[in-house]
């Protein structure tokens, strides 16, 4: 089996508004909806993926807004098992939070981790998601999604320059990281056991890559920006 991860935290501070970015109603398919259900119907309906764990803000409006979202789903997708998981204070502890909940559901194979404020999912991109899935081993345990660095990128001491790096060897990180789950869960329950387990990694493959597993990389999609400010909402592009 297969299980997505839907993290939807954050505040929305930068996006600017009352209402954050993720629960915004945008208009799709001849239907109004909120923005991160567009990116869970996408990916559903392009995956095999067979549990999804919505992480959402522990707020009135996080299970308001999803819990009527997990329902339309599940008639529209039925024999998925879907539920909603409380985000946490940062990324990292959301995603503790939605492994947590997958935990109780035997038998998966594979981890997909996406954020859904990342709905721009180009049908040629979820191909090579896909292809990926069927890559994951216990020798190459995790995947994430990269893009070339395109602007110089300079090292700083204070606001002076120090370095120019080599963008060539540089990439830029999207999702959905995917993780072959019974690797991962055994490098990441021995590291806890050592009480080695940092608590500020910004992805799943800096996780995997803390506890010395192999994390290759696929093509990503240049269009599969996360939304952050509004001038990233292209509505046309959904």
């Amino acid at each position: 089996m297969n299980a997505l991860l839907l993290l939807m935290g954050g505040s929305g501070e930068r996006f600017g508004g009352d209402t954050p970015k993720q629960f915004l109603d945008i208009e799709y398919q001849g239907k109004t909806m909120p923005l991160f259900e567009i990116t869970a119907r996408k990916l559903l309906t392009a995956l095999p993926i067979d549990i999804v764990i919505f992480v959402s803000p522990k707020n009135t409006a996080g299970s308001t807004v999803v819990n009527p979202v997990i329902e339309r789903l599940m008639v529209d997708f039925p024999g998925r098992k879907m539920k909603y998981a409380a985000a946490g204070m940062t990324r990292f502890a959301s995603f503790l939070s939605g492994l947590s909940s997958a935990e109780k559901y035997p038998g998966i194979q594979r981890l997909l981790v996406h954020d859904a404020n990342r709905p721009y999912l180009s049908v040629e991109f979820l191909q090579r998601v896909a292809a990926h899935l069927d890559y994951l081993s216990f020798d190459l345990p995790a995947f994430i999604p990269v893009i070339p660095v395109v602007d110089s990128v300079v090292r700083l001491d204070g606001k002076n320059v120090i370095h120019y790096e080599n963008r060539t060897e540089l990439k830029r990180v999207q999702t959905p990281q995917l993780l072959h789950y019974d690797t991962f869960a055994a490098a990441y329950s021995s590291s806890l056991s050592r009480g080695q387990m940092a608590f500020d990694f910004t992805d799943e493959g800096s996780l995997c890559l803390s506890f010395g597993l192999k994390v290759g990389t696929f093509e990503g999609d240049l269009e599969n920006v996360k939304i952050t400010f509004r001038a990233d909402l292209m509505q046309d592009k959904l």
